[in-house]
């Protein structure tokens, strides 16, 4: 391996140990990319994590990619929870995409990005959690949804 190597792999591996460190292992956020941004009411999109700090509070957020396309105001999701120990929650969400003026309230371009910070959640139990989302939008399928995301952030107190 000549020095030119050397460098580079010493840099990767330097720049991976700092994002890495920024990371904190308590938070988690995933996204589902959803195919030619369409939404079958008969495909989940499923994140499953584990906790294991239950003193803790978690603030809940979801992320959206959308587009004009998509027609309407808001979004409606089914929220299903399964907790380690098996018993199920069922919730229902309501997002709001586009003001009542019509534009979007995400940034961006074609494709619109918005976070929707939605409580603060303390768990009940250590262990591995699962959410289970449909939309719930009566139309077998919708068109202008590019991605669902959620983010899950440990919080030192009620007023972040």
């Amino acid at each position: 391996m000549n020095f030119r190597h050397l460098t580079i792999a010493v840099l990767g591996a330097c720049l991976c140990c700092l994002f890495y460190s920024c990371t904190d292992p308590n938070d988690f956020e995933e996204h589902h990319m959803l195919e030619n941004e369409n939404w079958s009411m008969h495909d989940p999109i499923t994140f499953a994590f584990d906790i294991a700090d239950t003193s803790a509070l978690y603030q809940f957020g979801m992320h959206f990619r959308y587009t004009d396309t998509f027609p309407w105001q808001d979004l409606f999701l089914f929220m299903q929870t399964t907790l380690p120990d098996g018993r199920l929650s069922q919730d229902t969400l309501h997002c709001f995409l586009f003001g009542p003026d019509g534009k979007p309230l995400g940034k961006g371009h074609r494709v619109k990005e918005l976070e929707i910070g939605y409580s603060l959640l303390r768990f009940p139990m250590p262990g591995h959690y699962s959410l289970r989302f449909t939309q719930g939008m009566r139309a077998e399928k919708i068109r202008g949804i590019a991605s669902i995301g959620i983010s899950l952030k440990k919080t030192e107190s009620v007023t972040q």
